[in-house]
């Protein structure tokens, strides 16, 4: 397991594989009633998992899930599934072609309410799984989705392109403050970009972030 400041890199995942993933390890492993999960993808259209709380052997399927689908014929627009206790909302946003994606998602257990943010701006308000709490035990992992009902990796969730920003808090954050985690001046409590303890399984590489 490495642990690092990964500022101004990425991780670049250059194929589709149930083979290739980062496992991340919080600095806490307990419940979480509340959380803010914040990221940036860069990708072709398609669909894939970007962000999960768990491993392919966690007892509980899509605890947490950030998953994006993107096709050709409907960009600019996007629809983000996030999935709590396998429980799902789909969320369509607008980010431009050959622009990166910053995403922001928060929920808080007692009301249920979930923020979806892109790129600054909030999508109308959800609810989800009001009551259920999250658990870190099994850790994080980035570019896959479980199979359905199986162990395992889901191949056609495997993710392709560029990851890197990847922090969570264990609160939900304000307006104010998700601005300033998109300008990189604010880190997370449980993951942190800029202190990441990770191990990688298969090919993934680390390289400078271009943009």
């Amino acid at each position: 397991m490495a642990q690092k400041d990964m500022d101004r890199n990425i991780f670049f995942f250059p194929k589709r594989s149930v083979n290739d993933y980062v496992l991340l390890t919080p600095t806490m492993t307990g419940s979480l009633n509340k959380f803010t999960v914040c990221l940036r993808s860069y990708a072709q259209h398609g669909h894939s998992a970007l962000f999960i709380v768990g491993n392919p052997e966690s007892k509980i399927h899509n605890m947490f899930v950030v998953y994006q689908s993107s096709l050709t014929y409907s960009q600019p627009y996007f629809d983000s599934s996030i999935y709590i206790n396998n429980s799902q909302v789909c969320i369509t946003a607008k980010a431009d072609v050959l622009q990166s994606i910053h995403r922001c998602v928060t929920w808080d257990s007692d009301t249920g309410v979930l923020q979806h943010w892109v790129n600054g701006k909030v999508s109308p308000l959800a609810v989800l799984q009001r009551g259920f709490s999250i658990d870190l035990q099994d850790g994080i992992s980035l570019g896959q989705m479980r199979r359905n009902g199986a162990t395992g990796w889901n191949f056609t969730a495997s993710f392709q392109g560029e990851i890197s920003d990847v922090h969570m808090w264990n609160s939900v954050l304000s307006p104010e403050t998700i601005g300033k985690v998109l300008l990189n001046n604010i880190n997370g409590n449980v993951i942190s970009w800029r202190s990441l303890s990770y191990t990688i399984k298969g090919d993934v590489i680390v390289q400078p972030k271009l943009y």
